[in-house]
């Protein structure tokens, strides 16, 4: 599913949520660099704390629990609520259409009935999605630099420890434009909720929405029917690794999991094997086997694994399907935290940047607008996608390196011209 913000919502069914975003795109746009930039670092800095709360020690929750943060207002009895009026009014709109002659405002009349019978179907879908966008059960690998206002959403909605409205947290809901409803999220309160079996007071531990978080139901079944996401999960590195090993024959007859991960075993292609070779004792110490054993041409390694990177990037970047949510998460929570992703290297700039080789200081402009915390607001720009189709492949293709060169393919290496028995070529090792 697709990050990317809905760009096909009708404008008449559009509703806050759409508004709501429209709105933090307009700040942000018009805030200075450095202070968009300390804005972003305060939200993910309280966005871990939000995180934090949701891996709590199981005797903090019981101490909580003890203290009643446990809210007991369920969602059905908040629907009960929003519906509580409708009878009453559509009878009133079922007189007034009986009516000979018909009002003037007929028309606008039988609209509104129309929207009040169609209302629990609404709610329904609505809730379906809500629950769908919100429902994130492992938050431990989760980038703290999406959208504040959707993280607490999932906290209140899934009422975990603490965001309740016992302490604080609240959200209801509302009519919207269109005959849409919205989903409205509201509230602030102390993150854990006691401390030393106290009342926590602690101003560093208050946590709250900024203003009121708005999901508007057009809005949601658009980003469903386009197959988006709200809120988008970190992939896995190993797992896109694997992925590029299977799809390849850099390694023929490699062995994986269940779940698709590689377990090592096969043969090495001799294809990405150089004529350079370096010495390997394959005896001991006191009783040494030097044998020639060939270099991993990395070059090789790259052209073989290549059509399978490309895909996994696109898969990314790819403005038509690919996912750039989760091109976010995989660089602030992968790719970014390897040192050479955020130490200028020239040379590997100037592979993102073959245009500016020439230019260090320009190369060094480029690489720093590509690189750093990726925020959730803004297109990707030109600068970051080129950095990240650089630095997804080197991610891949080191990991991918650092296996052929392990102890278990290393017999495989040896140079065919010296004497090694089969048992040497066991590709375990």
């Amino acid at each position: 599913m697709s990050y990317r913000n809905p760009k096909y919502i009708d404008t008449s069914v559009q509703g806050s949520f759409d508004k709501l975003q429209n709105t933090i795109n307009a700040n942000v746009a018009t805030m200075a660099k450095n202070q968009k930039e300390q804005k972003e670092k305060d939200e993910a800095e309280q966005n871990r704390q939000i995180l934090a709360g949701t891996n709590q020690s199981q005797a903090t929750i019981t101490k909580n629990a003890n203290y009643n943060t446990v809210g007991n207002q369920v969602t059905t009895g908040k629907v009960g609520n929003y519906f509580s009026s409708y009878p009453a009014r559509a009878a009133e709109l079922a007189t007034e259409l009986s009516k000979t002659p018909r009002p003037d405002n007929y028309a606008e009349l039988q609209a509104e009935l129309n929207s009040l019978n169609k209302a629990p179907e609404t709610m329904k879908a609505m809730l379906e999605n809500a629950s769908s966008f919100l429902n994130i059960k492992d938050m431990s690998d989760f980038d703290p630099n999406q959208n504040q206002g959707a993280i607490l959403a999932t906290q209140v909605l899934n009422n975990k420890a603490g965001y309740t409205e016992e302490n604080g947290f609240s959200y209801d809901f509302r009519q919207g434009e269109g005959g849409s409803i919205e989903m409205v999220f509201s509230g602030k309160g102390y993150i854990p909720p006691t401390k030393n079996n106290k009342k926590n007071t602690d101003p560093n531990d208050l946590v709250s929405f900024k203003e009121p978080y708005v999901l508007n139901s057009a809005g949601m079944q658009q980003m469903q029917d386009n197959d988006q996401d709200l809120l988008v999960s970190t992939p896995k590195m190993s797992s896109k690794v694997s992925s590029a090993i299977k799809e390849t024959s850099v390694i023929d007859g490699a062995e994986f999991d269940d779940n698709g991960g590689f377990l090592g075993g096969g043969l090495i292609n001799e294809n990405i094997l150089s004529n350079e070779t370096t010495e390997e004792n394959f005896g001991t110490k006191d009783k040494p086997t030097i044998l020639n054993v060939r270099s991993v041409d990395r070059t090789k390694v790259e052209t073989g694994l290549d059509l399978a990177i490309q895909e996994q990037i696109q898969s990314f970047i790819n403005p038509d399907y690919g996912n750039d949510g989760q091109a976010r998460s995989v660089w602030n929570m992968r790719i970014a935290k390897v040192a050479d992703a955020t130490v200028f290297n020239e040379e590997t700039a100037a592979l993102a940047f073959p245009e500016l080789a020439e230019d260090k200081e320009a190369l060094k402009a480029a690489w720093k607008k590509g690189s750093g915390t990726w925020n959730y607001s803004d297109d990707l720009s030109e600068e970051q996608i080129k950095v990240f189709k650089v630095m997804y492949k080197k991610t891949v293709v080191d990991d991918i390196m650092k296996k052929l060169n392990s102890p278990q393919y290393l017999r495989q290496r040896v140079s065919q011209s010296q004497s090694v028995g089969k048992e040497n070529l066991n590709p375990k090792g």
